[in-house]
């Protein structure tokens, strides 16, 4: 029976074969007259201070007067530790106690917890008279000893030198402080590794006709790079030798410090389904074919009004139609059979669809110059009229241009690309330049991110995606002003942003080999040799990347800890040669006892925050919680932390550990969405876990509660913000001592 008083209900039924029944019904409580109750917390960290309380109960209708033992032992050793932990042996065997019938007293027993990780086990016993009772728990102690890292951040492009420095590394303030290891990490051949992404193209689950014209054009532009440089060739049939559709997360990487088991992105992690049957799209011969059945499958869909419809069989779209056109036009600039013929009759159904029965409505009504706008850009990009069947005079061109330029000041960004490239071609240079400066003009341009603007709103819209309208930017502008030194920010990110994600759109991923191979064909950087040299105090490393095989990710140097000369090795020197860009980081691993005073961070920051919420009136109130502030049994505490990514990333993990003294307020775990921030919360013993599969550039700020539920002073170490897909990338809030009375 259970250990707790328990009232029991008694049913007897009984049936004759003449069905005549019968029932009762009693009722019986079990008692157990003594018992005892330790109160423990989930676990302790080292140099945790906590009152432990032992509950004695009696269930009885006599006082009882006894004796109680408390016992912290080894589990595996059985030796005594209780001197360990703070306490006497005459103070802990043989405590008297007294309690009343039918009720309970408490004792309490104040502990240290000493530097010592394992588990320990808590026994109890209690003797009264003819009774006793006892109850032995495991209690884990944790470490107090907080493994952190800083890390520093560099993109390098044609002959930079940049300076990774760590002014904590060579300060000499903390005793405690154990360096582990320094790693640099060099990304290069950035470009290479964009196509790298290019396989998920191939068995992407959906067969749109929007997903085989992106199939047909990334292919027909890579196969036409293969007979033009022959080491992108080479390289690429390494790349056809991968075993997973996505790009696999590495496994051992130094930097992560997050087992991958223990995340919800283990599949991604290890890069999809091994074994599939995949096509090699990026085997030379293999993607030849594989455009040439894309472009089949194209033909199949079209309908006999010469319209493309979403999905083969469906009825055709006058939106679908241009999408098609449009990658037809940019396959035509890298010399890719396109069939004249389908895009003659797909440009008739244009005209009789979508221009004698919509524009003049629009125009009229001032509405909808998104696509008029992207209609005529998608004209501009054929090389003369026999493309379009001559079904576009000049004069309807022009009537388009000038509704659409009469709106620009609406435009989001991507259509004033468009616009502003078909009024240069229009010979309108001076409002092209208008339009186009109109782009740049909200643009920001950094050493690290290079150029960039803020997501635009409602980035669902086909005409605001965020990859597509730098990618097409980049474009647009290595037409109107190849010249132009934002050029090289817009590519660095570009490839920062594929860094640290995995492309999940066959839009995004053509719009942007379609911008980058523009821009490094004139630029001269396709199959070009790259250097990266790293140098950090006596140690010097010179990395060579050949543009016949793909070397560029997880280049690494690698210093352990009993190597690490802080004073000469606090800065690291990273100096780049060659074409094309390149990106540092160094990462700083160390631990330490000295709880951080500053929150430390590069690419992305956290910052914590307590605050006591408590009731006023009818009101809820938030009180800031100081260092060396206490708290009081019961009270409840709400945990603010803010999080903060200078650029857009996937699959980044953050985890705030929780005090001993302390019990969350909401146990569940699950999905969350707030602030316009999706996110999985999981909540553990010793603390929450928060996986983002998407963290967009931007500030947010979490918040949960948790209880106070023993007495002491308890440890809590920093918060750790970390991306997975690019672990170098990392940042910690400081720590605090949260003091319960």
């Amino acid at each position: 029976v259970p250990d707790s008083v328990t009232e029991w209900n008694v049913w007897v039924h009984a049936l004759t074969r003449d069905l005549r029944s019968g029932t009762t019904h009693k009722t019986t409580a079990s008692v157990k007259e003594l018992m005892v109750r330790p109160y423990l917390p989930r676990f302790l960290r080292e140099g945790d201070r906590a009152t432990l309380k032992v509950v004695v109960n009696n269930a009885g209708d006599k006082d009882l007067s006894g004796h109680l033992d408390f016992e912290l032992f080894d589990p595996d050793t059985e030796e005594d530790l209780r001197e360990v932990f703070g306490l006497g042996t005459d103070a802990t065997t043989g405590v008297p106690f007294t309690v009343e019938a039918g009720g309970g007293t408490d004792l309490t027993f104040p502990i240290a917890t000493p530097v010592r990780v394992g588990p320990v086990v808590c026994r109890v016993t209690a003797r009264a008279g003819d009774y006793s009772d006892g109850e032995q728990r495991s209690l884990p102690v944790l470490p107090g000893r907080m493994h952190l890292m800083q890390s520093r951040f560099a993109s390098l492009r044609d002959g930079d030198r940049r300076d990774l420095h760590f002014a904590d590394m060579a300060a000499s303030d903390d005793p405690s402080r154990i360096d582990e290891q320094l790693v640099v990490t060099i990304d290069a051949q950035l470009f290479y590794g964009v196509l790298n992404a290019l396989p998920y193209l191939v068995d992407y689950p959906y067969k749109s006709v929007e997903q085989l014209m992106n199939r047909f054009l990334s292919t027909g532009i890579v196969t036409s790079l293969f007979d033009r440089y022959p080491p992108i060739a080479e390289m690429a049939r390494g790349f056809a030798a991968r075993e997973t559709q996505f790009e696999a997360w590495e496994d051992p990487d130094p930097n992560r410090k997050l087992l991958l088991e223990e995340t919800p992105w283990l599949r991604r992690a290890e890069g999809g389904h091994k074994g599939d049957n995949l096509i090699r799209v990026l085997d030379p011969v293999v993607a030849l074919a594989t455009r040439d059945i894309a472009l089949k499958q194209l033909r199949d869909a079209q309908t006999s009004s010469g319209g493309f419809p979403w999905k083969p069989g469906c009825p055709p779209s006058t939106y679908m139609t241009l999408y098609i056109l449009h990658g037809f036009s940019k396959g035509l600039e890298f010399d890719v059979d396109a069939p004249k013929n389908m895009i003659v009759r797909a440009w008739g159904y244009m005209r009789d669809e979508y221009y004698d029965d919509h524009i003049d409505e629009m125009m009229e009504k001032g509405c909808c110059w998104e696509t008029v706008t992207f209609l005529n850009y998608v004209l501009s990009n054929y090389p003369d009229d026999s493309w379009s069947g001559g079904v576009f005079s000049d004069d309807d061109r022009t009537r388009m241009l000038d509704f659409s330029f009469k709106h620009w000041r609406r435009h989001s960004p991507l259509l004033k690309g468009y616009l502003a490239l078909t009024l240069a071609r229009a010979d309108r240079e001076d409002d092209a330049r208008l339009v186009f400066d109109s782009i740049m003009d909200s643009a920001k341009t950094d050493p690290d991110l290079g150029t960039y603007w803020a997501p635009e709103d409602r980035a669902w819209l086909w005409y605001n995606d965020t990859i597509e309208t730098h990618a097409f930017t980049l474009r647009a502008m290595t037409e109107l002003y190849p010249d132009d030194e934002r050029r090289h920010g817009l590519v660095q990110w570009l490839l920062l942003n594929k860094h640290l994600n995995h492309w999940s759109s066959t839009r995004a991923t053509a719009e942007v080999i379609y911008a980058l191979i523009h821009y490094l064909e004139r630029e001269g950087g396709l199959g070009v040799r790259e250097t990266v040299d790293v140098k950090m105090g006596p140690i010097e490393r010179a990395f060579v990347f050949e543009p016949d095989a793909y070397t560029g990710a997880h280049n690494r140097v690698i210093v352990s800890g009993d190597e690490i000369d802080p004073q000469t090795m606090s800065t690291v020197i990273v100096e780049k040669g060659g074409k094309g860009t390149a990106f540092a980081s160094a990462t700083w691993h160390f631990s330490t006892e000295k709880m951080p005073d500053e929150a430390e961070g590069d690419f992305f920051s956290v910052t914590r925050r307590y605050f006591r919420r408590h009731n006023d009136g009818d009101q809820w109130v938030l009180t800031p919680l100081a260092s060396g502030d206490r708290v009081e049994l019961g009270d409840q505490v709400e945990v603010q932390l803010s999080i903060r990514a200078k650029h857009a990333a996937e699959f980044v993990h953050l985890r705030d550990p929780r005090g001993a003294g302390f019990e969350p307020e909401s146990p569940v775990s699950g999905y969350r969405w707030n602030q316009g921030l999706g996110h999985y919360r999981e909540i553990r013993d010793s603390g929450a876990n928060f996986f983002f599969a998407w963290l967009p550039a931007g500030e947010y700020t979490l918040r949960y509660r948790v209880r106070a539920n023993m007495e002491g002073t308890f440890k809590v170490g920093p918060a750790v913000l970390q991306s997975m897909y690019a672990p170098e990338f990392a940042a910690y809030s400081s720590g605090r001592s949260l003091e319960v009375e």
